[in-house]
């Protein structure tokens, strides 16, 4: 384990990876003040979330998140992209309001416009 500051922390594919392998590749991305928590971090509470998905089918393939909490988010999404859960299933999801997590949902959103 390497240990940053900012902390990083990532799953499965790159976007580069997942386009190199053929993929239908979608891209979403969060910045981390779109959690909301900027009232509770103020100065350094920059980061961002990227997600990459698998558009045919419907799968997150990778994701990165860096700032705070950022060794901590990919927690779920490795559980999302290692068990292929549909990203409409995420989707659905409720995320901790207000927390870094719900920076998650915003890339989400991305995914699909």
């Amino acid at each position: 384990m390497t240990f940053t500051d900012p902390e990083v922390g990532s799953v499965g594919m790159t976007e580069a990876q997942a386009r190199a392998a053929g993929l239908s590749v979608r891209v979403g991305h969060a910045q981390l003040p779109e959690s909301s928590r900027g009232f509770i971090h103020q100065l350094g509470n920059e980061g961002l979330i990227k997600l990459v998905a698998d558009a045919s089918r419907g799968v997150l393939v990778g994701a990165t998140a860096a700032g705070p909490a950022g060794g901590e988010i990919p927690g779920l999404l490795a559980l999302a992209v290692h068990a292929e859960v549909p990203v409409a299933t995420i989707r659905r999801m409720h995320f901790a309001y207000p927390t870094f997590h719900r920076a998650i949902a915003v890339a989400l959103e991305e995914l699909e416009s």
